[in-house]
């Protein structure tokens, strides 16, 4: 994972600060809490968020006047791809078939979505023809 390849674990709190910042691109802690709903955090906490994100190497920022500008230095899908290869190894031994199998059973899979898995299977069955 580029910046990150020792795979540093997000809190919750600390992944809905950076999915704001990957739809904002860049912001102050000021245009951060704007992006939430309702029950936004208080300023310190979204600054502590962003200091700690900062230090694992997921978030930079720069000095504009008196505000510092923060801006992902990790890709949204960099790091999705990280969570899930992390998910499928510790809980599913690292089987693509057994995590599939436990949406399919837990998640109940849409008619659509059972239809795309079908049709990627077929892609990854054309590929090694």
């Amino acid at each position: 994972m580029g910046q990150k390849d020792n795979k540093v674990t997000l809190t919750k709190g600390e992944e809905e600060v950076m999915q704001l910042l990957w739809e904002l691109g860049k912001g102050t802690v000021n245009d951060i809490l704007e992006r939430y709903g309702q029950e936004k955090p208080k300023y310190t906490t979204v600054a502590t968020f962003l200091k700690l994100l900062e230090d694992k190497g997921y978030v930079g920022h720069l000095q504009q006047g008196k505000s510092n500008m923060y801006y992902p230095l990790v890709e949204k899908a960099e790091y999705a791809g990280s969570v899930a290869s992390s998910m499928l190894d510790n809980f599913f031994g690292g089987s693509l078939m057994q995590m599939v199998s436990y949406f399919n059973k837990e998640r109940q899979l849409s008619k659509e979505e059972k239809q795309e898995l079908l049709r990627l299977a077929q892609q990854i069955m054309d590929k090694e023809e």
